[in-house]
């Protein structure tokens, strides 16, 4: 198999020992970690051949395979489409990808209501079962009117959350789905968890703590893709994943979690104004810690921004790395890179997949994609499934 090696420069090892570039970059609001000192690469970026696509949001099933939902782009001929589901064998860098639906028969984007955008997100795994979430972009901006192409473009980078239309439930592999809402369904979750990600645990949602208890968990971010200001937490009885009144809200905090039926409850997990982009969040069955990966532009993006404010957008991201003992905290920093992917791209989305992890949950891979911006990026080589092996260094004492 061939692949892309694009050239990356030593600004990683630079804004770790670097003084000066370090001063520069903006203040986090949390510690760094006393469980592990850091991460380093240890390959150089992968690009997987022939797909152009994005987001990526993945779980494992229990054919030991990831199935991953997509966003805008095209995939081995097919032509450009915003939604596919790719089932992902192997461990990177000789996994391979292959192209399971579209979702054309759903005519998902003709079922949402006006002035939305309609795409795919949270796929998750649960025996041999397989769920994939729907979400919305709300391109009801005021002062907006999408009918122009400049003022289109400004709304769809800054993309403002929806919410959660439906849940789609395929039980064959994702050949066919059931549960796909309509214009007139009720909305499942609103704009505060309009982009869900499932924690990634073992396949088919195996080797969860037991202290969780018999639930699946999800993630999301607040306000709009790429620098929201929040994260919130949700969970649901494994059973009753499409039971819209079964769903419960993280409403405690790190000392005393509660849990609330009532949507707007919830308090966020996780705080960073305007640097709070889609996440991901992985148990680390080898370190018992989670581990979250947050991204966002290094611009935060505002409603009110103009079209001449939106041009400045998604030229750099930076890219952290926290963990903690729950879902729900407290988190500390591992890890920071600031541009992530260095000057010529601009990078989001990372995932770590569970699979993916060493035993010891000192190794693994990150999966993410970038460079979707084309007047900026017009090689848009990261455009694609992007891999990339790291290590993590836990510090002394080992972790327990």
């Amino acid at each position: 198999m061939k692949y892309l090696f694009p050239a990356f420069s030593l600004h990683v090892l630079c804004s770790l020992l670097c003084p000066v570039q370090a001063a520069e970059l903006r203040p986090l609001p949390y510690p760094r970690s006393e469980v592990i000192a850091g991460l380093e690469w240890t390959s150089e970026p992968r690009v997987y051949p022939d797909i152009e696509s994005d987001m990526h949001w993945q779980t494992w099933g229990t054919d030991d395979a990831l199935y991953s939902v997509d966003g805008d782009g095209e995939f081995r001929g097919p032509g450009f489409h915003f939604a596919s589901l790719s089932r992902i064998t192997g461990m990177p860098p000789e996994h391979r990808i292959e192209l399971v639906t579209q979702f054309k028969e759903l005519r998902i984007r003709e079922q949402a209501p006006a002035g939305m955008q309609r795409y795919l997100c949270g796929p998750v795994a649960v025996g041999t079962d397989l769920y994939v979430c729907l979400y919305d972009y709300d391109w009801r901006i005021a002062g907006k009117d999408v009918s122009k192409k400049e003022e289109m473009l400004a709304v769809d980078r800054y993309s403002k959350l929806g919410g959660i239309p439906g849940i789609i439930l395929s039980r064959d592999g994702g050949k066919t789905w059931s549960d796909a809402p309509r214009k007139d369904t009720p909305r499942f979750l609103g704009p505060n968890f309009g982009n869900l990600q499932f924690i990634g645990f073992g396949p088919g949602y195996t080797r969860v703590p037991a202290e969780l208890g018999d639930y699946v968990y999800a993630i999301s971010n607040d306000s709009n893709w790429e620098s929201g200001n929040h994260l919130y937490l949700t969970r649901v009885p494994r059973d009753k994943i499409l039971e819209r009144t079964a769903w419960e809200f993280f409403s405690g905090d790190p000392s005393a979690p509660k849990w609330s039926k009532e949507e707007d409850a919830a308090k966020p997990v996780f705080k960073d104004p305007g640097h709070v982009g889609h996440s991901d969040m992985t148990y680390n069955a080898g370190l018992k810690r989670y581990l979250l990966s947050v991204f966002s532009d290094t611009v935060p993006h505002l409603e009110t921004a103009t079209v001449e404010d939106t041009k400045t957008w998604e030229k750099r991201t930076e890219l952290q790395i926290y963990e903690g003992p729950t879902p729900w905290g407290p988190w500390a920093l591992v890890y920071r890179e600031e541009p992530w992917g260095g000057p010529d791209h601009a990078c989001y989305l990372p995932h770590l997949p569970a699979k993916w992890l060493g035993k010891d949950g000192l190794t693994g891979w990150m999966l993410y994609s970038g460079d979707w911006e084309q007047n900026h990026y017009p090689k848009r080589e990261y455009y694609g499934y992007v891999t990339r092996s790291f290590r993590l260094t836990p510090k002394i004492p080992a972790v327990k």
